[in-house]
């Protein structure tokens, strides 16, 4: 997977199961945000074509990585969609890598591929290029270049 457009990583969860888990490469779906300070302005700004990592922690499970999804659409085109309520802010994105459900232990653990804390507080999007991960990596090449290897 050309990893050359890899820009974030968003915290997803479900209180019950793998979020997101039922799609397919090339599939397309609402990616939510959940409603909160700054976050209608942060997901609106989001910049089409850039490519997000999700970043999951099942039910009684450690932190995974479990999709590479793009920006479909530019914030413009999503917002008109939005609905009110606690999850009603979303992206379209279309996924271009999704982990094996079916053989978990195959799933990238998020502290063994980030190899540093990134900030996986709330449902923004945060830049791979954050100083917390250049910390660990010194640049984003080297973090893109060791991510494909990891979505290949």
């Amino acid at each position: 997977m050309d990893c050359s457009r890899l820009e974030y990583i968003k915290n997803v969860n479900d209180d019950e199961a793998w979020a997101y888990e039922d799609y397919l490469i090339g599939s397309y779906f609402r990616l939510n945000f959940k409603q909160g300070e700054g976050v209608d302005s942060h997901t609106f700004n989001l910049p089409k074509g850039s490519l997000i990592i999700l970043s999951q922690r099942p039910p009684g499970k450690e932190r995974y990585l479990t999709h590479v999804v793009e920006l479909v659409n530019d914030g413009s085109e999503d917002k008109p969609q939005w609905e009110t309520g606690i999850w009603g802010i979303f992206r379209w994105v279309k996924v271009h890598w999704i982990a094996d459900f079916n053989n978990p232990s195959r799933i990238p653990l998020d502290k063994n591929e980030m190899r540093a804390e990134w900030g996986c507080y709330n449902t923004k999007a945060k830049l791979l290029s954050s100083e917390n991960l250049m910390k660990q990596w010194g640049s984003i090449d080297k973090l893109r270049a060791h991510l494909g290897e990891v979505f290949n």
